[in-house]
Formats: structure tokens, sequence, C-alpha cells
């Protein structure tokens, strides 16, 4: 893979959770780090959900190699000022021994 494939600057968003002052608790997102990568679409998937057509596409997106991410974070992919892209991430895996790459399976569009 070349470094030059990884053209889309990714968002890395942590949950935090506060208390509302009603007995439940607001989530909010904050941005952890960012860096480049690439995103693949995997599969197409769509589920009927009570009386709903619920659409699920899964993506693989690649970056650089990251002691830091893991399946609690979630990615934020801003391509325009008008659009947002959220990505839930269901596993992290290391593409090979050297440790230069991780693939990101992950759920676009998901409630976490």
């Amino acid at each position: 893979m070349s470094v030059g494939s990884l053209n889309r600057r990714l968002h890395f968003q942590t949950q935090t959770r506060t208390s509302d002052g009603g007995g439940s608790q607001a989530v909010a997102f904050s941005d952890s780090f960012s860096t480049f990568g690439k995103i693949t679409p995997k599969t197409g998937q769509e589920t009927q959900f009570g009386d709903q057509l619920e659409e699920r596409i899964t993506h693989i997106i690649t970056i650089r190699h990251r002691i830091d991410v893991n399946h609690r974070l979630r990615i934020q992919y801003r391509p325009t000022n008008s659009t947002t892209r959220i990505f839930n991430i269901k596993r992290v895996l290391s593409r090979d021994d050297k440790k230069k790459y991780l693939d990101i399976q992950c759920v676009e569009g998901v409630a976490t």
C-alpha cells in the first residue's frame, strides 16, 4: 500500500457522559486525534427493523499503525463543511506483523 492513498483526514473521537441534572446523562463526543486514512466500502446490507428499512454499510478504514486506536472510539470524516460521516469501530486489526498499517472494520451511521 502506498502512503499516498491515505488521503482522507479522519478525526477519532471519544465519548463523554455528563449528568444533565434530571437523573439521566448527556452524551457528547470530542476529538482525540486526527490522522489520514483510506475509506473502502466493504459490504452493503439492508435489514427490516420494526416497520422501517435500516441500511447498514460496513467499511474498512486503513491508517498508519497507532497503539491508541480501539473499539471505544468512533471516526468522523468531514469531506466538506456541510457534510459529516460517522463510523463506529467494530474491530481493529493489524494488517501484518510489521505493524505498518491498521485495518479498522466500521459500520457507518449507526448510533453507539
